[in-house]
Parts: structure tokens; sequence; C-alpha cells
């Protein structure tokens, strides 16, 4: 038999019962975040770190030859040990942050 009141039904504790949950939610969304596996970003980045240092150490030790070849007139020697010791200054950067452990 329904029992039939002039008052509305008691929503108190159905507001209670979505707060609760929405709270749960919230608490198990922010557990989710925090257990995601971000190792393949850290690898990626370590690779275009690597990738930058020996770019840049090639193409700075390069540039820097060809400077010594206009302004002392050593053509090719400059950009020969230019290209070499710019080798050697990345391979160094890259091993050098390699070894950090942050």
């Amino acid at each position: 038999m329904l029992n039939v009141t002039d008052e509305p039904p008691d929503t108190s504790s159905d507001q209670d019962e979505l707060k609760d949950l929405d709270k749960r939610l919230k608490a198990i969304e922010a557990r989710k975040r925090k257990t995601q596996d971000h190792s393949g970003e850290v690898g990626a980045n370590k690779g275009y770190q690597a990738l930058g240092e020996l770019l840049g150490g090639i193409l700075g030790g390069l540039g820097l030859g060809w400077l010594s070849d206009e302004y002392l007139h050593t053509r090719p020697w400059g950009i020969i040990i230019g290209g070499i010791l710019g080798m050697i200054v990345a391979v160094y950067a890259v091993v050098k942050s390699s070894q950090d452990k942050d």
C-alpha cells in the first residue's frame, strides 16, 4: 500500500548521497592521475635532449671552424678541426647529461 503525504520527499539524504558519490569520484580520478605512467614521455624527452646536444655540438664546432677559416685563412683545416672538436664536445655533453639522476 502506498503512503501518500502532503510533505515533499526527504531530499536531504539524496543530496548527501550525491555529495558522497561526488567526493569518491574525485578521489578516484585524483588517484588515477597520480598513477599514470609517464616513462615513455621521459624517455622521449631524454632522446630529444641527446639529439639537441649532438646537433648543437657538431654544428657549433663546424660554425667556429668556418669562422676560423674565414678570418685566419686556414681553409679547410679550421672546419675539419672544428667538426672534430664539435663531435667530441657533443658526445661529452650527451654522456654527462645521461649520467644525471634528475
